[in-house]
């Protein structure tokens, strides 16, 4: 694990991306972001259990918001659907800055301050805005296919059916 004094015993400064702005753009891209580019850190900073970690992040946050977005057209229509989305996506912001992407912002003030080669944010952010534009094509392909299929039919009172 990085140290005070890795960096002058090493001979290299570490390069990882910056936590704060990892923790405030997770707030757009989900915590599959955040917890990626920290992982990313972690694993640079030596500390392969905080990396593992972040990658568990990465996974859950995959799996439950798969998970949603196949059950979302059948739910929509329940109160508690209808506000589920945003419910998740706050609850596990909340839940994963507070319970470890501080860390990273409080480790590196500590221990690695100014003594680090910065990251760029470019690709990640390009990534991230292609995950969004991939994860808005699969919803609509599958309200798409249950509309077509009549397994999810559209309402009686649809402007297009009223042509």
């Amino acid at each position: 694990m990085f140290t005070k004094n890795d960096a002058a015993s090493q001979g290299r400064l570490p390069k990882i991306y910056n936590p704060l702005v990892c923790v405030l753009l997770t707030l757009l891209f989900t915590p599959m972001f955040g917890g990626f580019l920290q992982g990313l850190n972690w694993r640079e900073l030596g500390d392969d259990e905080m990396a593992a970690r972040s990658m568990g992040w990465v996974r859950w946050s995959f799996y439950t918001f798969a998970a949603y977005t196949f059950a979302e057209p059948f739910i929509r229509d329940t109160l508690f659907g209808r506000y589920l989305m945003i419910a998740l996506f706050l609850g596990f912001w909340f839940s994963w800055t507070f319970s470890i992407g501080l860390k990273q912002v409080q480790f590196v003030r500590e221990f690695v301050g100014e003594r680090r080669i910065p990251q760029r944010f470019g690709r990640p952010i390009m990534i991230g805005a292609f995950g969004w534009v991939a994860y808005c094509a699969v919803a609509l392909t599958l309200v798409l296919f249950l509309h077509i299929t009549g397994i999810d039919p559209l309402p009686a009172d649809a402007p297009i059916l009223q042509q």
